[in-house]
């Protein structure tokens, strides 16, 4: 038996033969800026996955991925082109592999959808668990996995985000409903946009108090990225009392944050549509 089924490259076909008045990335930056303005709920961060199917836009995006497979990797430079480029990146490809693959109620009617949900870019094929474990958290472990996305002599690391930003968790959207919302990142905001995803988040029911339980109620993204997040429970604590806004919660925790239990929500992985 395969346990290791074949990926499936999403921006395969063709060379891209259309004109354009920017570089790849900048044309593909304002194409996934369109799709999340005519298709995504800006509140509430839902994808309307049917539409983008039949749409002009949609077809603009698939067109422009073909153009990333000679994307130079290496003029992403700084951090902050670097962490703006792979989180959007990451987001959309998993909009394009639900749509593609004809999903329609959940990621896991897929065997491995994020192993093998790939792009070409820059002559490299880089899964969704490698841009989000081995790009974007600098070739950190997936959960539950034994070894990292990238051996030592693997060509890929040399694109890693160093350090990994733990906010990224606030802004990869896995096309669940425990998600974050769906957001679209720009270079030189992407400090301020990583931080009002962070506190957007934590100030959510994502993160809730339970006073006569003396218990946090969090999302499982905490329980599977604890390394990210300082090691430790009181670590996480410690985080989350930092990005809550003033109010209840913050007192509550102000007065029990060294002695406060943590329990995780279930995660709904029904698709976020």
């Amino acid at each position: 038996m395969n346990i290791y089924p074949s990926p499936i490259l999403l921006n395969s076909g063709d060379p891209l033969n259309i004109s354009l008045d920017e570089p790849i990335d900048i044309a593909l930056t304002l194409s996934m800026a369109d799709l999340k303005a005519h298709f995504i709920d800006p509140e509430r961060g839902l994808v309307r996955y049917d539409a983008i199917r039949n749409s002009d836009k949609f077809e603009r995006y698939k067109k422009l991925t073909r153009g990333l497979r000679s994307f130079d990797l290496q003029s992403l430079k700084e951090q902050g082109k670097r962490l703006a480029f792979w989180v959007n990146i990451y987001n959309t490809a998993v909009i394009h592999g639900v749509i593609e693959l004809g999903l329609k109620h959940s990621v896991k009617e897929v065997y491995k959808f994020f192993d093998r949900v790939v792009y070409e870019i820059g002559g490299y094929r880089f899964s969704l668990n490698d841009m989000e474990h081995g790009i974007l958290r600098s070739n950190r472990r997936p959960p539950y996995r034994l070894f990292r996305p990238f051996g030592k002599k693997d060509p890929r690391m040399k694109f890693a985000v160093s350090p990994p930003d733990p906010r990224i968790h606030f802004a990869l959207v896995c096309g669940a409903r425990s998600c974050p919302p769906i957001g679209f990142y720009e270079s030189g905001q992407i400090d301020f946009q990583l931080q009002l995803a962070a506190e957007s988040f934590i100030n959510s029911p994502q993160v809730r108090i339970l006073p006569e339980k003396n218990t946090l109620l969090i999302s499982m993204i905490f329980k599977w990225y604890k390394a990210d997040f300082g090691g430790s429970d009181q670590a996480i604590v410690d985080r989350i009392f930092n990005l809550l806004d003033e109010g209840e919660k913050k007192i509550f925790l102000r007065e029990h944050r060294n002695r406060i239990r943590i329990k995780y929500q279930p995660y709904d992985w029904n698709l976020n549509q």
